[in-house]
């Protein structure tokens, strides 16, 4: 019935009864539930796209997930099984326009998690609404963490200069007027290690990076400003410290991919490319 619903268009009626069936739920159909109630958090008619291929995947077998841009089946969902990331993820979904991003959200906690034994602080340029910081910073607690994060953005979109080919109208749609360099701020009040720095990469590097990075989350969508952010940040990055890259696997990225890829190659290095689209590198000891 909750899946007609949502089809129908009557999302919040059918994640109402998504809620109720979880309570009785058996594990398995537990993990089939949640991943419905995701998609029913995303603003997008697309939503109902990603229902049918679920559906579909689902008689393929077991363990299905689905989100924009990767389905699994048959592979174990451990971040299903826990609570506390559930919660987290299902809190924060509406200040991302992607439905389900656990496999990327499990991606940068293992990260932070691998960094906190790493000498440095960490780092996030392109922060958007806050979302994959803010679901990390609760759900691993950091404000008790002897660490500072440094978040940076123009949180007014791209530079006009710096866009790559096939960026323009997605720019323009996703950031004007849809939120604000205070409302991101805000969000983080909780965390006073945490600091929100508004300003152009790599301009803003040159005044407020710390001397010492354990962990770096790229996210600029655009090749001009990452590969200038890992001329003024590589050398600072300490040994096994890591390298999240948001965009590196994505189509619609691929200038991000192939600019960073000679950048790397260049120095005797690689990113690992995920199916989640990101890339991961950890800097040699």
């Amino acid at each position: 019935m909750a899946d007609g619903l949502m089809r129908a268009g009557k999302v919040r009626t059918a994640a109402s009864l998504y809620e109720i069936a979880l309570r009785r739920a058996s594990p398995l159909q537990r993990n089939a539930i949640l991943v419905r109630q995701g998609l029913a958090t995303y603003p997008h008619q697309r939503r109902v796209d990603l229902l049918g291929a679920l559906e579909k995947l689902e008689g393929f077998g077991s363990h299905v997930f689905i989100g924009e841009g990767l389905a699994t089946w048959h592979k174990t969902t451990p971040f299903l099984e826990d609570q506390r990331f559930v919660e987290l993820a299902h809190k924060h979904a509406s200040l991302l326009p992607i439905a389900n991003w656990h496999w990327n959200l499990q991606t940068v906690l293992w990260a932070l998690k691998r960094a906190r034994g790493i000498i440095g602080d960490f780092v996030e340029l392109g922060v958007f609404k806050g979302h994959t910081t803010i679901f990390a910073a609760e759900y691993l607690e950091f404000a008790a963490w002897d660490k500072r994060w440094h978040l940076y953005d123009t949180f007014e979109g791209i530079p006009d200069d710096q866009l790559d080919p096939g960026w323009a109208a997605s720019n323009k749609a996703t950031y004007s007027g849809t939120f604000s360099f205070e409302e991101v701020r805000d969000r983080f009040s909780a965390f006073p290690n945490i600091d929100v720095i508004k300003g152009r990469v790599p301009e803003v590097l040159e005044d407020s990076t710390p001397e010492r990075i354990a962990f770096l989350h790229m996210d600029l969508n655009n090749s001009t400003a990452e590969i200038a952010a890992l001329d003024a940040l590589f050398d600072r990055l300490s040994p096994g410290g890591i390298i999240v890259f948001d965009d590196y696997g994505w189509a619609t990225a691929r200038a991000q991919h192939d600019a960073e890829n000679q950048w790397f190659s260049q120095r005797g290095l690689e990113i690992l490319a995920l199916p989640t689209g990101q890339g991961l590198f950890i800097k040699p000891v």
